[in-house]
């Protein structure tokens, strides 16, 4: 299979954001969001090894730099939840012009709950999953922990109040597409328990997958394998 990787910039509302394409032989797209202070390659570079290891099972991969975050336009106090989802909806609308037929989100925490709720807005999405989702933006740091100063590398005023107006639960259970939540059971306090509350009232197909040990980010490799696999796994079924 030949495959290709390169570096540019997609036109978003907020500015150029910093791309990664993976390039497989296929029509077939996973676009890749990644989390709260996190950039296109993730913790560990665990979304530059998922992206190859989807590449070599027959999809492309888009992983961005959200608005403030790694190489994009911005600085890191002028995001939100909202400037996120204006990102994800651009590389869709990038994804859709270059006619790719099938369309898939892999978002992980912060960009997890972005995920969800660009996927209940937008027709594009086919297959939606999740890594250590953020269960909530306004259960998720609901207010400032300090004092809100104009440090470009921090959250700024924007960050508390631009939420969006459907939730991440509402998103959620709104969704008809088949979506995969994966976590493990030492992940951030509240996040799988508030998770849970609400998955059961999500329509199939659905699986919420618990990982005994695992923690936020599957520091451990023997964690990510699993998550990785289980990932392309999912893709390979529904996308």
């Amino acid at each position: 299979m030949t495959t290709r990787e390169k570096l540019f910039f997609i036109k978003s509302p907020n500015g150029n954001l910093a791309s990664v394409l993976h390039e497989a032989d296929s029509d077939k797209l996973v676009i890749c969001a990644h989390g709260f202070t996190g950039n296109k390659q993730e913790s560990g570079r665990l979304f530059v090894l998922t992206a190859r290891s989807l590449v070599t099972a027959g999809f492309n991969v888009l992983r961005i730099d959200f608005t403030g975050s790694g190489d994009s336009s911005g600085n890191f106090n002028e995001m939100s939840a909202n400037t996120e989802i204006t990102d994800l909806k651009a590389a869709i609308l990038w994804a859709v012009r270059r006619k790719y037929s099938r369309i898939g989100l892999l978002g992980l925490s912060f960009g997890g709950g972005v995920s969800i709720c660009t996927a209940s807005q937008s027709p594009h999405v086919d297959v939606l999953v999740t890594w250590s989702s953020v269960p909530g933006f306004k259960f998720w740091m609901p207010k400032p922990e300090g004092k809100i100063t104009d440090n470009p590398t921090a959250p700024g005023r924007i960050f508390f109040t631009d939420r969006p107006v459907v939730d991440v639960p509402e998103a959620y259970r709104s969704l008809t597409i088949p979506k995969l939540q994966i976590q493990g059971d030492q992940d951030l306090p509240g996040f799988r328990e508030e998770f849970t509350r609400y998955f059961a009232l999500a329509s199939a197909p659905k699986e919420h997958w618990v990982i005994p040990g695992a923690d936020h980010v599957f520091s451990q490799w023997f964690h990510r394998r699993k998550v990785i696999a289980r990932t392309v796994k999912w893709f390979g079924k529904y996308l």
